[in-house]
C-alpha cells in the first residue's frame, strides 16, 4: 500500500508537470501570435526555443512589447520547465528503482519458500484462489504474464512472476520442485493442458489442479498428470442439483465454508512410520482422544477411501486421515 501512496503521488506530480508544459506552450504560441502577428509555426518555434533555454537566435526582430512578453515567458515558462522535468526524472528514477529492488525482493522471498502454490493465471479464478489462501495464511506465489494485472499485484503485494506459465524456466523461478501444488487457471483449455504436462515433466510429485472450461476436456488432462480437474460448468450444474434435492445440506456446507464465525477446521493427518497410531484401528488408536477431531474419511495409498469409517478400521503405513475438529484460533480455517 505504501508503493502505491508513492507511485500516486509521484504520477501526481508528473500530470501536473505536463499540464504545466502544455500551458506554457500554449499560452507563449498564442501570445507571440497575438502581440507580434507571427505565424503559427514561428510563435510555436519561439515559444520552445525561449523555454528550453537553448540560446538560438530569435526567429525574427522582436519589438518592445514582444522583449517583455518573451521576459515573462522566461520567468514564468523556464520555471515550469524545471519543475515538469524534475517530476519527470523523479518518477522514472523512482520506478527503476522500485523495479530493481522489487524484483530483488521477490526473488529473495521466492528462494526462501517451500511447500507453496504455484498459481498460474491472475483472471477470475486466479483471483479468488489468491485471497483464499491471503485469508488461509498459506505461502503462495502467482506467475502472470499480463502487465496490468502484474500492476495490480504489485500494488496489493501479491507475491508474482512476471511470465509465461508454460515455459519452463519460468516454472523453475517460481521453484516448482519445492511447491505443493501448482494451479492451472490460464485462458484456455489448450494452454492448461500444456502448462500440466509441463508442470509434470519438471516434477512429478507436484499436485496439480487444473482448471477447464469444457467438461468434455477432464480426461485429456487427468492423463496429463494433473492430480485434479475442476470444471466450473460441472461444479455448479453439481451445486443446482444439489440445491434442487437436498438444499439443507447444502445451506449447511456454504454456511460453514462462508461464515467466519463457525470455527471448525477440516485438516489431514498422515500415519507414518513413528506413528503411535500404525497398526491400530481407529478405536484402538483413540484417534478422537489424541487429535481431539472425528475422523470423516480415510485415504489409503493405493487411492481407495472409506467413508465414515467404522471404529475397527485398521490404520496403514502411509494413511491420511480426513477430520473435523473446532478450531483452536477460533477462526475459519476450512
Amino acid at each position: 500500500m505504501r508503493n502505491k501512496v508513492i507511485n500516486e503521488q509521484l504520477a501526481s506530480g508528473l500530470r501536473k508537470g505536463v499540464i504545466g508544459i502544455l500551458l506554457v506552450l500554449f499560452f507563449g504560441t498564442i501570445g507571440y501570435r497575438v502581440v507580434e502577428g507571427w505565424g503559427w509555426l514561428d510563435a510555436f518555434y519561439m515559444t520552445v526555443i525561449t523555454v528550453s533555454t537553448v540560446g538560438i537566435t530569435e526567429v525574427h526582430p522582436l519589438s518592445d512589447a514582444g522583449r517583455l512578453f518573451t521576459t515573462l515567458l522566461i520567468f514564468g515558462g523556464v520555471g515550469v520547465m524545471a519543475y515538469s522535468l524534475g517530476r519527470l526524472a523523479e518518477f522514472m528514477f523512482q520506478r527503476s528503482i522500485s523495479n530493481v529492488f522489487g524484483r530483488r525482493t521477490m526473488s529473495k522471498k521466492l528462494s526462501q519458500m517451500k511447500q507453496h502454490v504455484i498459481i498460474c493465471g491472475y483472471g477470475r479464478t486466479g483471483s479468488r484462489v489468491v485471497a483464499e489462501l491471503r485469508d488461509a495464511n498459506k505461502s503462495f506465489v502467482v506467475i502472470e504474464e499480463n502487465e496490468e494485472l502484474v500492476k495490480r499485484m504489485e500494488e496489493l503485494g501479491i507475491p508474482h512472476l512476471l511470465g509465461d506459465a508454460t515455459e519452463e524456466e519460468t516454472l523453475n523461478d517460481a521453484r516448482i520442485c519445492e511447491a505443493e501444488s501448482l494451479v492451472a487457471a490460464l485462458d484456455s483449455d489448450a494452454e492448461n493442458l500444456f502448462l500440466t504436462l509441463t508442470a509434470v515433466g519438471l516434477c512429478d510429485r507436484v499436485r496439480v489442479i487444473a482448471r477447464v472450461h469444457e467438461p468434455d476436456n477432464a480426461r485429456k488432462f487427468r492423463k496429463a498428470g494433473a492430480t485434479r480437474v475442476v470444471s466450473p460448468i460441472s461444479s455448479g450444474a453439481n451445486q443446482i442439483a444439489q440445491l434442487l434435492t437436498r438444499p439443507s445440506v447444502v445451506d449447511l456446507v456454504e454456511l460453514v465454508a462462508m461464515d467466519k464465525s463457525i470455527a471448525l477446521e477440516v485438516f489431514e493427518h498422515t500415519v507414518e512410520e513413528k506413528s503411535d497410531m500404525l497398526g491400530k484401528t481407529l478405536s484402538e488408536a483413540r484417534v478422537r482422544q489424541s487429535l481431539g477431531a472425528m475422523v470423516i474419511a480415510v485415504k489409503h495409498p493405493d487411492g481407495s477411501n472409506a467413508f465414515d469409517p467404522g471404529p475397527e478400521t485398521r490404520l496403514r503405513l502411509g494413511d491420511v486421515l480426513v477430520a473435523i475438529r473446532q478450531s483452536a484460533e477460533g477462526e475459519r480455517t476450512l
